[in-house]
């Protein structure tokens, strides 16, 4: 269909070889492809073929035109972590450890998903093989840590962990602090090393040491959590480099909860399995 390529030919060869060789090319190509009309073929539903990967590229999407807003509610994890916005307890919040949890969870994929406890290191174990047995697979996680004089503070892990080793980056984790008040502390210097760890062998790695809680040894030693802020995460509001009790660089902790989404059988889990990770070098 359209002009013959014979009569191309004729009208280009006083434009030179150069022009004679782009117009072959270009009616050749059209040759070979399809007709507009023919619908683009999808081969696999994505979400069938890799639902525990589910959402594990939402950071490479392209910004989508519209409210901002809407968009952050849609994509939580693209944005930083909100400092100045609370959310709302939810009906099913009853026992008192997630009502002070959810309001930290203010645009966040669990702010709307009722919370279970998951881990508890005082019944389950102080043993990373006892964490990573009970927390894998679950999704995004909120770490509750609890140290001397009333102590409350943790993070907020978007990705959850699976023990499949390496980092998982999320530039929407965000360490907090309960103890006296309530602050979150975001993400800094882009998503790398959010989790910088996840092998079966180690415990909770917020950034490399913002908050550590390695889970290894025996007795009182498993029990001890270091924080030094500042490389991964932000300072707390009085400059202070350590989340921990009256600013130590290390504590031993009286007790350790993670609290998980309740997801129905069959529901697909975020970030469940492995997440790839651009970031951290």
């Amino acid at each position: 269909q359209g002009v013959p390529l014979v009569s191309i030919v004729r009208t280009m060869r006083a434009l030179g070889r150069g022009a004679l060789c782009l117009v072959a090319t270009l009616h050749a190509a059209r040759a070979f492809s399809p007709p507009a009309s023919a619908p683009p073929r999808r081969l696999i539903s994505r979400r069938r073929a890799f639902p525990m990967a589910a959402g594990w590229l939402d950071w490479l999407k392209p910004p989508e035109q519209g409210d901002p807003s809407d968009r952050a509610r849609r994509y939580p994890e693209q944005y930083p972590a909100t400092t100045d916005a609370w959310a709302e307890l939810l009906p099913e919040d009853t026992d008192p450890l997630v009502r002070r949890v959810r309001p930290l969870l203010a645009n966040t994929q669990l702010e709307s998903r009722p919370l279970e406890e998951a881990y508890r290191a005082s019944r389950h174990g102080w043993s990373a093989r006892a964490f990573h047995s009970r927390v894998d697979g679950k999704g995004a996680a909120v770490v509750v840590a609890s140290g001397k004089g009333g102590a409350l503070f943790g993070g907020y892990n978007p990705k959850g962990w699976a023990s499949m080793g390496g980092a998982r980056p999320s530039i929407a984790a965000f360490l907090f602090d309960l103890s006296d008040g309530r602050v979150k502390l975001p993400k800094t210097g882009g998503p790398g090393l959010a989790i910088s760890a996840d092998d079966p062998s180690e415990g909770i790695a917020f950034g490399v040491d913002a908050l550590a809680i390695p889970l290894v040894g025996s007795g009182v030693d498993a029990r001890v959590a270091r924080s030094r802020l500042g490389a991964h995460f932000a300072l707390l509001p009085d400059g202070r480099r350590s989340l921990l009790p009256g600013g130590a660089p290390f504590c031993s902790l009286s007790d350790l909860v993670v609290l998980v989404g309740r997801y129905a059988d069959g529901e697909v889990v975020p970030y469940a399995g492995a997440v790839m990770d651009f970031t951290s070098g």
